[in-house]
């Protein structure tokens, strides 16, 4: 949907067609979902926040200006209430499922190579499960949805020099941890 069908079809909504509402929501419900799963630790929570999320932008959308496109607008208020989530519970935690990433066959080299991913994930798993929600989203948002820079600075608010010495820095961070438990693991 190109900005300008959304920008017609919220227009609609605002007046009184409450039932387009639909059509935002199926297009958008994915990637608010992902967002969410980068700050959260269950599914189960994700998919609560994400509806919350959607019912917040619907009552919200008489707020809405256009002056960014919807999407990064339904974004921050996903990240925000993720955020907010995560406060309120006090955990971080992103379930890596290695054996659906995984597809290798039971060979002996190859269940090797598993067992050494497997181990590699958990090292991860475990290092962003130390880290502040907010360097967490960074890094997950960053590297594994790919979001862009610009995506991350109209989601989170922070500046341009912010969201890349944020990202740096949380890097930085997960490598040490990562080391860290690799030590203790072995050590």
């Amino acid at each position: 949907m190109t900005k300008e069908e959304e920008i017609l079809l919220i227009s609609k909504i605002k007046s009184g067609e409450t039932h387009l509402y639909k059509e935002l929501v199926e297009s958008h419900s994915s990637n608010v979902f992902n967002l969410i799963r980068g700050v959260v630790s269950g599914r189960e929570d994700a998919e609560e926040i994400a509806q919350d999320v959607f019912v917040k932008a619907f009552f919200s959308l008489k707020n809405f200006r256009g002056d960014c496109s919807f999407s990064t607008w339904l974004y921050r208020i996903a990240y925000n209430m993720s955020i907010s989530k995560t406060r309120r519970k006090k955990r971080d935690f992103i379930p890596i499922d290695v054996n659906r990433t995984l597809d290798i066959s039971d060979d002996t080299f190859l269940t090797e190579k598993k067992n050494e991913l497997e181990e590699m994930f958990n090292m991860i798993q475990k290092a962003l499960e130390q880290m502040d929600s907010k360097d967490k989203f960074l890094i997950t948002s960053f590297y594994l949805h790919e979001k862009s820079i610009k995506d991350l600075m109209e989601i989170t608010g922070l500046s341009e020099s912010n969201v890349k010495v944020r990202l740096h820095r949380s890097k930085k961070r997960l490598s040490q941890l990562i080391n860290d438990n690799r030590e203790l693991s072995y050590g």
